[in-house]
């Protein structure tokens, strides 16, 4: 198997931090090219309560936040500068936004640390990780720190 396009799922904690090290390594391993990918969980449904405006407003700067906890990572990480990266932001519900950036991509591999943001989520929902390895159409790499 070729393992050429890497997708890897990060909500900035330590966790993913460790998967995105260890997509890194794979990534030079294989001479192949790594997908950074970040969903903002819009759980809220606050476009039904603010204006549009007011909406836009704060999409904008949590859009505005992420782009800054990336910057931070590849500081963290800076061997994410030496193989192929790009990053993108996806909006919604994150093991639902991973599937679909999946069928719309051309991933062989997705990374994963084994849990992420919440520990108390997963004892109540299960892990975004858990439901991308029980529906990914690729191999799925979970990483435990």
């Amino acid at each position: 198997m070729e393992y050429k396009n890497l997708l890897v799922l990060t909500d900035f904690s330590e966790d993913a931090e460790h998967a995105v090290r260890t997509s890194v390594e794979f990534a030079k391993r294989y001479e192949a090219s790594i997908t950074l990918l970040h969903v903002i969980h819009d759980s809220t449904n606050l476009s039904f309560i603010l204006s549009d405006d007011e909406y836009r407003s704060v999409d904008n700067k949590m859009e505005k936040h992420v782009e800054r906890a990336f910057k931070a990572l590849f500081e963290k990480v800076p061997e994410l500068n030496s193989v192929p990266c790009k990053t993108k932001i996806r909006r919604g519900t994150p093991y639902i936004n991973c599937l679909y950036e999946l069928e719309k991509g051309d991933y062989d591999i997705v990374f994963a640390g084994s849990h992420g943001e919440s520990r108390v989520k997963h004892v109540l929902m299960g892990s975004t990780s858990e439901k991308v390895l029980r529906n990914s159409p690729v191999d799925v790499f979970v990483t435990k720190r």
